[in-house]
């Protein structure tokens, strides 16, 4: 099947989708009885802008049926598709992929009233008033919640009523940090909160036995005036002695005194005496491991364990114990334990850490569908890994790869790769204290690779190495910072009219042997929660640079150059460049079936002393799954330049300076699938003339030259992984000729004015 009438296929197949989603809409009532009502909408109108409908709508005891976009109700749809006759498996299909009309209940309608009367209480409006009022339309309910929230209880004065001395000093001393505050709403949930911070801050502190049941409130809302007072107070610790009997005591802290790893073969051995009376016991530093298997070295489970004997017991260290370990992915079976040991004088606790090995070797084949900025193709790879190759959670990888990737119709790509890797579960660094070791995140990263590429006009080799560290600090920010980075890139052969074409420009230099030695750092914040229904956003920058030191030490000792007065390494000459990136996407949650992305993403390199252009590895390239989705991968730019379609003007079509605005509204259609309307503007630039002059970025007509699209997409979100098809359309290309710029016209070509994406994650 050729490109064009693939294209005209799926744009066939998305545009009856497109006229099925109207005509649903029209008989979405059908299997509504006579006499009800299908609730088509529902409306909050608080009359105060502290409080959100978004975030009652939770409270409501019946919603609608969810919409496509939040207007087009395409799951009812599909079920009004059916017909009664269950017999037939398309009339079972839809509606088991559809949702039923839901009823207007009244019921629920005062229901909900009452949950709502509750919010509003709970958030501090005590005398809200919820009423609501329902119209109907063509057996349409719409109903419509009006919420009088009248003046809020505001809190005047707060205090800690806490007798215990001990208990006290350690809740005062983090009282900056209350959630509590005088002037705020007397809010319900905010005194929850509160009590869960308190006592999450006594247990790390502790008091092991300590529990949100002791921390008791007391408000005094007489003082008039929608004034509250509050108190909050901690009751003492009580033990049951008896039936119906108990005795108070004093809240006892509670300090480690040894800690035991127990490393089995399986995890049933845990309960049999006879298996843990025999096993082989190691001490080290500060920790006793017990095994009757070879699993693990001492030295990694000393630096992933954060607490140590002596130390007070801290809860949110235990678990952060927990995760590191789980992090290693070596065990099958893995628990830690407490036991309480001392007496009433002297509380402490014996930790137990149970340990079972789970399967570290694999070997993997696999062949795959590819498409590597829009070139599509075939490719095969073997993978062997080892999760624990040195006993300390060590993980290699060794991978073979060969494939063709080729663009249908205009080129082929031959590669095989190969690539061998080492991560270390910790920072190999020896100026590193063992407290920065513990306390967050690490990994470290060393790695070789070899790529040999095969295109039409020439061939390349590209080999590497380098040394990369990771991590992750208290804030959950993630850091990666590239150490030593060496590419060394060779092209054995180059046809002669690609010489030909370069020669003239400077993307000859983006085309000659050289090496590439970088350092590079990349901190990167999300504030996305797992399952969240809040608005989120993510923000990434990154910087790196090459050749200084090479520049230094050429500088110094007077090293060789050659023609273009770039200093040699041997004969190779080395790039000199710095390139920061910056990427930021806010996700505006609608509801649990609609969200609305806003990304931007800018780029910039610059090359210096050595380099008179950036690396080609190093170039940006306009277009593609994940840039402007109306034009095909590296088609778009620079500026305004108009690509012949040949493959000597392929290669000009990459730039210095980068950027990228995009708008996406992503929406839940049936099981796993999901669909996306999106706006995409953007292009590249270069920072001189490389023979594409009208693609060099000038203040006075860069924003002339920003390209738009739109399209629509289908993903498969399976949560851990997302398959994508995108289809974008060209609105504005800055490469045609004035007056046709608009691709609003009777001359509009979908095989020129359009492009298909398949890729696998979201675009940003």
């Amino acid at each position: 099947m050729s490109f064009y009438k693939m294209t005209r296929k799926i744009a066939s197949i998305l545009f009856i989708i497109l006229v099925a989603l109207t005509l649903t809409s029209c008989q979405i009532t059908k299997y509504v009885p006579d006499g009800q009502y299908l609730l088509y909408k529902v409306k909050i109108l608080p009359d105060t802008k502290n409080v959100k409908s978004y975030d009652i709508q939770p409270y409501l005891r019946q919603m609608p049926n969810p919409k496509l976009f939040d207007a087009i109700p395409f799951n009812l749809g599909l079920y009004s598709l059916s017909s009664p006759d269950t017999a037939l498996w398309i009339n079972r299909f839809l509606r088991k992929v559809g949702d039923a009309p839901v009823i207007y209940d009244s019921t629920l309608t005062k229901s909900s009233e009452l949950e709502l009367k509750r919010y509003m209480e709970n958030k501090g409006y005590g005398n809200a008033v919820v009423t609501s009022d329902v119209k109907y339309k063509k057996k349409k309910a719409y109903l419509t919640f009006h919420i009088k929230a009248g003046d809020p209880y505001k809190i005047h004065y707060f205090r800690y009523g806490i007798l215990d001395d001990s208990l006290k000093q350690v809740v005062l001393s983090d009282s900056a940090n209350t959630l509590i505050k005088p002037g705020d709403n007397f809010d319900i949930d905010v005194l929850e909160s509160e009590r869960i911070r308190i006592t999450k801050l006594l247990k790390n502190n502790g008091y092991y036995e300590f529990d949100k049941e002791y921390v008791g409130v007391i408000a005094d809302s007489t003082i008039g005036n929608h004034q509250v007072d509050l108190m909050m107070y901690i009751k003492p610790m009580r033990r049951i002695i008896g039936r119906e009997q108990y005795t108070t005591e004093s809240h006892a802290k509670y300090t480690i005194r040894d800690i035991h790893y127990i490393t089995l073969e399986d995890y049933t051995q845990i309960l049999d005496t006879a298996v843990l009376s025999k096993l082989k016991q190691k001490s080290y530093k500060n920790i006793t491991i017990n095994s009757n298997v070879n699993l693990i070295r001492p030295y990694p489970l000393y630096i992933k364990t954060l607490l140590d004997p002596g130390m007070v017991y801290n809860e949110s260290l235990m678990d952060k114990t927990y995760a590191k370990l789980s992090s290693m992915h070596i065990f099958k079976y893995l628990n830690i334990e407490t036991k309480q040991v001392g007496d009433s004088a002297n509380r402490q606790l014996d930790c137990y850490v149970y340990m079972t090995p789970d399967k570290v070797q694999s070997l993997s084949a696999q062949i795959e569908g590819t498409n590597n900025e829009g070139d599509f193709g075939l490719a095969g790879k073997l993978t062997y890994a080892h999760g624990n190759i040195f006993r300390g959670g060590e993980v290699f990888k060794f991978s073979i790869r060969g494939g063709n990737e080729s663009i249908i119709g205009k080129r082929s790509i031959w590669d095989v790769a190969t690539e061998a890797s080492i991560g270390l579960p910790m920072l190999l660094c020896p100026f590193l204290k063992r407290d920065f070791l513990r306390n967050n995140n690490t990994n470290t990263e060393i790695y070789a690779n070899f790529s040999y590429q095969i295109r039409a006009d020439y061939s390349r080799i590209i080999a590497g190495t380098g040394i990369r560290y990771k991590w992750n600090d208290k804030k959950d920010i993630s850091h990666q910072f590239d150490l030593f980075d060496f590419n060394y890139v060779y092209l054995p052969y180059m046809s002669n009219s690609l010489k030909k074409t370069i020669n003239s420009s400077l993307l000859k230099y983006s085309y000659e042997d050289h090496l590439i030695m970088r350092i590079g750092y990349t901190i990167a914040y999300s504030n996305k929660k797992s399952n969240s229904l809040q608005n989120n956003y993510s923000v990434r920058c990154s910087a790196e640079t090459s050749g200084n030191l090479l520049y230094g030490i050429s500088a110094a000792t007077n090293a060789n150059k050659n023609s273009n007065d770039s200093y040699l390494v041997g004969r190779i000459p080395f790039a000199q460049y710095v390139k920061m990136d910056f990427d930021f996407a806010f996700r505006h949650v609608v509801d649990s079936k609609n969200m609305v992305v806003y990304h931007i993403g800018l780029g910039v390199g610059i090359p210096y002393l050595n380099s008179n252009i950036l690396p080609f590895e190093k170039r940006y390239y306009g277009g593609g799954a994940n840039s402007v989705r109306g034009w095909s991968a590296r088609s778009l730019g620079p500026g305004n330049y108009s690509s012949r379609g040949s493959n000597i003007d392929y290669m000009k079509q990459s730039g210095d300076i980068n950027l990228n605005i995009n708008i996406e509204y992503r929406t839940k259609l049936v099981w796993k699938l999901e669909l996306a309307a999106f706006l995409d503007a953007g292009n590249i630039w270069t920072l001189n003339d490389e023979g594409t002059a009208e693609g060099q970025f000038k203040f006075n007509r860069f924003y002339k030259q920003i390209a738009f699209g739109y399209g629509i997409g289908l993903r498969l979100n399976f949560d851990f992984f997302v398959v994508r098809l995108d289809w974008g359309l060209k609105a504005y290309d800055p490469a045609r000729p004035s007056g046709e710029q608009w691709r609003f016209v009777p001359g509009w070509k979908i095989t020129e004015d359009t492009a298909l994406h398949f890729a696998v994650g979201f675009p940003f």
